[in-house]
């Protein structure tokens, strides 16, 4: 979600505010994604066996879907190609100029715009053509996608339509003065003023878009380099974001899992906050050392 050259909506709002491309420093951003998957890869295997050795069990419900059948699933070495598609054109059309004809047509402002939808796009006809052996049973999973849309929609704009009117008040802007007027290395202060507003939004693109245009120019003049502000602030987005109100836990936990927070959120919150912190910090050293 926030490493480099991700076609995600956390490594793209940045580039509107500091003029980057979704590759914005990406040598640091490749160290702190490995570390985050080892690390995070680790962690929720010992978990699984501590959850074994203490005899807990799956328990199926009344609830649950059916069995799938899986007899006859494409090879998966198809089954990557959408994806690589996706990030493939959406990695290209981030240098228009570097291809001759197309920056002519358009001005790579908007073929950045337009480059993920475009990406997509091309990557669902994909997804498509190598399903098309189950292309019957394609109307019902796009009902129950279109659905389940809806459901995350409607969670994360409560979440940010929250963070908007906790933006007006008095507390937020005394919040965001402090944490700009912190000395030293202006990255980490951009840092802990995006964690502390994803965290209070509890969204990390809606902690994205109203902290950037508030403290990028601050930071900015104050030194930062953009590549790094970009790489740091998507990397912090990406903390405090998931705290139990966050949308998309929200989201997985009651409506997809029909779980509740008590029994499920132990394990939420040790990888999507306590492991990017972690990486923010990873981040944060190596931008100081190189």
């Amino acid at each position: 979600m926030t490493s480099a050259g991700s076609p995600e909506i956390q490594n793209l709002i940045p580039m509107e505010h500091l003029g980057t491309t979704a590759f914005a420093a990406w040598k640091i951003s490749f160290v702190v994604a490995i570390a985050m998957a080892i690390i995070g890869c680790y962690w929720i295997n010992w978990m699984v066996k501590r959850a074994v050795s203490r005899g807990e069990t799956f328990i199926a419900r009344g609830s649950d879907a059916a069995p799938a059948d899986y007899s006859k699933l494409p090879s998966p070495l198809l089954c990557l190609i959408p994806l690589a598609a996706v990030l493939g054109l959406f990695l290209l059309f981030q240098y228009p100029q570097s291809f001759g004809a197309l920056s002519k047509i358009l001005p790579a402002a908007t073929w950045d715009k337009w480059a993920l939808v475009l990406a997509l796009g091309t990557g669902s006809l994909l997804a498509i053509w190598v399903g098309r052996a189950k292309l019957p049973e394609m109307p019902e999973a796009f009902s129950r996608g279109a659905s389940s849309a809806v459901i995350a929609i409607t969670n994360t704009c409560a979440v940010v339509g929250f963070g908007a009117v906790a933006k007006l008040t008095p507390a937020f802007g005394q919040a965001l003065e402090a944490v700009q007027s912190l000395p030293g290395d202006p990255l980490i202060g951009a840092a802990i003023a995006v964690t502390v507003i994803a965290g209070l939004t509890g969204s990390a693109s809606g902690g994205q878009t109203i902290a950037l245009p508030l403290i990028a120019p601050h930071y900015l003049d104050a030194g930062a380099n953009a590549e790094e502000l970009h790489r740091t602030v998507a990397i912090a987005s990406g903390a405090l974001d998931s705290l139990p109100h966050n949308g998309y836990v929200v989201t997985t936990i009651r409506a997809v899992c029909g779980e509740t927070h008590k029994d499920a959120y132990g394990a939420v919150g040790a990888l999507t906050v306590i492991l990017p912190l972690g990486g923010l910090v990873l981040a944060l050293a190596l931008f100081a050392i190189f």
